[in-house]
């Protein structure tokens, strides 16, 4: 069992089954602590750990409310259990200012939460997922009740650790409270959560209003970002934070790079690169230095290419915190006399093992010198976020003009699909803005102007632009974009 998170009526602990990071609960009442587990175990098995830990989180909230409806207003017949989950979104969102006397009698005791729009949504999912499971058990038991195996609600109650999942240890026999989320389910309260009082999250937006620096709330300043990198506390990090802003990847796929994954051309440093690759496509070579559990950790999202495309500086600043790292971490290892491995390019700095899942240690990092740099709180991803505005609005392109397509930045990042993309290649408002008053100020200075026009000249450039893109890629000897690096 490790750490987890303690509430008033229960406790979550972090634990792993078969290789799986999963959750287990801690409740007066064992049979929904069985049922708990169960269900975030299935859930384990085919969701990312992330996922898992946040829909637990939920649940459990969600269950503590639960017990304490069912300690100030009674037991938890039908209709006490369908009020509860009819308050529990304004619970979430107003707490002890709820217009609901049960949710405000609630958060009062157990805390308001606030929680935003698109939280609530998140947390809805996960306790949603737990209320269907409740039902399919309360339908199968009523199902055993009806063929006469079961003879009613109370031995259904007794009978639902033995017979509804065999995992559970055989001398379990705790009957479920009257008062329990169980109970509950067993008496006909299903009903799923609906958001009423929120209105759907609007879209993002696709433009990127920057300051100065080349920043917002999601991007982190690119001009500034040589300035942090080379404020890193040790060689470590100005090795990972420059590998972040030169290829946008995601911290989680940094941290599992293999040495291997590094591809060096001596007689021509041009074609220098670092791949990214899924750990679910090389599981057997993780294996070699991971356990299960820790491979189940990372939080990897199908990255649909292993290429990257690293721009400058950042490419020139990671080849060389690369050389000095290594030469640090031999010494290192020759001065204690250790010997390590396995092939991960990022180690905890006390004994060189890898540091696959130490994210917060290093975040913590990051957050402090950005703080101090930018004066401004961003994390790991808005460096993802600084690429590909960087892609979509000042690199140079093969036609001589800046900003590749979002079909293009979208292959670097190793996105799915464009929708994705574009939350985080934002156009920049302020180039946006000079390219509208450019237009407007060709429209007052042709008195024949006409959409047709106005198309036939974009169309014609666009002409001109596929022959240098042509011309290009000729000269290139047909290489794409994502082989020139």
């Amino acid at each position: 069992m490790k750490a987890g998170r303690r509430y008033k009526h229960l406790a979550l602990l972090k634990t792993a089954k078969n290789g799986k990071p999963t959750f287990a609960l801690l409740a007066e009442d064992q049979a929904l602590c069985d049922f708990f587990d169960h269900w975030a175990y299935l859930l384990a098995k085919n969701n990312s750990p992330n996922t898992v830990r946040a829909y637990s989180y939920a649940v459990a909230d969600f269950l503590n409310y639960i017990e304490e409806i069912s300690i100030r207003f009674g037991p938890l017949t039908r209709a006490l259990l369908r009020e509860a989950i009819d308050s529990y979104e304004s619970y979430l969102v107003f707490g002890e200012d709820s217009d609901a006397e049960m949710a405000a009698a609630a958060a009062k005791v157990l805390g308001s939460r606030s929680l935003s729009g698109g939280s609530v949504e998140q947390h809805f999912a996960g306790v949603n997922r737990f209320i269907e499971q409740s039902e399919n058990l309360r339908q199968s038991l009523q199902s055993l009740v009806g063929t006469g195996f079961l003879s009613g609600p109370a031995s259904a109650a007794t009978a639902l650790v033995e017979y509804g999942y065999a995992d559970t240890p055989a001398k379990v026999q705790a009957a479920i409270k009257g008062n329990s989320w169980l109970a509950g389910c067993i008496s006909g309260g299903y009903k799923k959560l609906a958001k009423r009082g929120l209105g759907k999250k609007a879209k993002a937006s696709g433009v990127a209003h920057t300051n100065e620096h080349g920043g917002d709330d999601k991007t982190f300043p690119y001009d500034l970002a040589v300035a942090t990198i080379k404020q890193a506390p040790s060689t470590r990090e100005m090795l990972l934070w420059s590998h972040l802003c030169a290829t946008g990847c995601r911290v989680h796929e940094a941290l599992t790079t293999l040495i291997d994954d590094i591809i060096i051309d001596i007689n021509d440093p041009t074609n220098n690169s670092v791949r990214i690759v899924d750990p679910e496509k090389r599981r057997n070579v993780l294996s070699r230095y991971l356990t299960e559990e820790q491979i189940n950790m990372l939080p990897h999202k199908g990255r649909q290419t292993e290429t990257t495309y690293m721009i400058e500086p950042f490419a020139s600043m990671f080849w060389k915190y690369l050389d000095k790292y290594i030469q640090e971490e031999r010494g290192k290892d020759k001065g204690k006399g250790r010997i390590v491995t396995h092939k991960f390019l990022y180690r905890k700095l006390t004994d060189g093992e890898p540091c696959v899942n130490s994210y917060q240690t290093l975040w913590e990092r990051f957050h402090t010198v950005s703080l101090k740099v930018t004066g401004e709180s961003y994390g790991f991803h808005s460096l993802r976020h600084m690429y590909a505005y960087y892609l979509v609005n000042f690199a140079p392109n093969p036609s001589g003009g800046f900003g590749f397509d979002l079909k293009t930045v979208g292959d670097l990042l190793g996105q799915k699909s464009l929708s994705a993309t574009k939350r985080y290649a934002r156009k920049d408002a302020q180039l946006l803005s000079i390219a509208i008053g450019a237009m407007n100020y060709e429209r007052d200075r042709n008195p024949h102007f006409s959409i047709a026009s106005a198309r036939l000249s974009f169309l014609e450039k666009e002409v001109e632009k596929l022959k240098m893109q042509i011309e290009y890629n000729n000269a290139a000897g047909g290489k794409d974009i994502g082989q020139l690096n």
